[in-house]
């Protein structure tokens, strides 16, 4: 009994760092999310269309001399 009771201890033991792990875990994400909503804000206003340029006007075309 006692090795069973042994093992029983050692299991709440570990379930508890486990517990303490994930508290860990999702406290670290949820500050990863925060910072990740925090950077994207200011970089979507920034994101503007260009505005077309009006067509360039082509050049007219090279008249041909007048043959003597």
């Amino acid at each position: 009994m006692k090795r069973i009771d042994k093992m029983f201890l050692d299991l709440q033991k570990l379930y508890a760092k486990r517990s303490a792990l994930d508290t860990q875990i999702q406290g670290i994400e949820a500050s990863l999310i925060a910072e990740v909503k925090a950077t994207a804000r200011p970089a979507a206003p920034a994101e503007k269309p260009a505005k077309e340029k009006p067509a360039a006007k082509k050049p007219a075309a090279p008249t041909k001399p007048a043959k003597k």
